[in-house]
């Protein structure tokens, strides 16, 4: 699977298709674009060409964790129908048993089996 990272410096519009390698263990670029021409990670210099790869970096972590420092990607996840009530019902989620210890054994055994240990009754 590839990612694309896309960036602006400078009103120069960046766009990186990328993967991780796990046979290098490292994330390696597949293709590069600058204001849509094509470009090459070897054509950078060993600056520029660490600070692309700690983006990259940073993006598969964001992409990966769910985690981000951009506001507008928290602002689309609160958007985007995760609507999700984390209220416990008590009545709903911890459903109670109204009998004895005895019953509550012999409906576990039923559902589970009799555990060996006990030898049986």
């Amino acid at each position: 699977m590839t990612y694309l990272y896309e960036y602006t410096i400078n009103d120069v519009n960046i766009k990186v298709e990328y993967t991780f390698s796990t046979v290098a263990d490292k994330i390696k670029v597949i293709d590069m674009w600058v204001d849509d021409k094509p470009h090459s990670v070897n054509w950078m210099g060993p600056e520029a060409r660490a600070k692309l790869m700690t983006r990259l970096e940073d993006d598969m972590t964001n992409r990966m964790c769910g985690t981000t420092d951009d506001e507008s990607y928290m602002d689309n996840l609160m958007t985007t129908g995760f609507d999700v009530n984390t209220e416990v019902d008590l009545d709903r989620d911890m459903p109670g048993f109204e009998g004895t210890w005895s019953e509550l054994e012999d409906m576990v055994d039923n559902v589970v089996g009799e555990p060996e240990y006990l030898g049986g009754r």
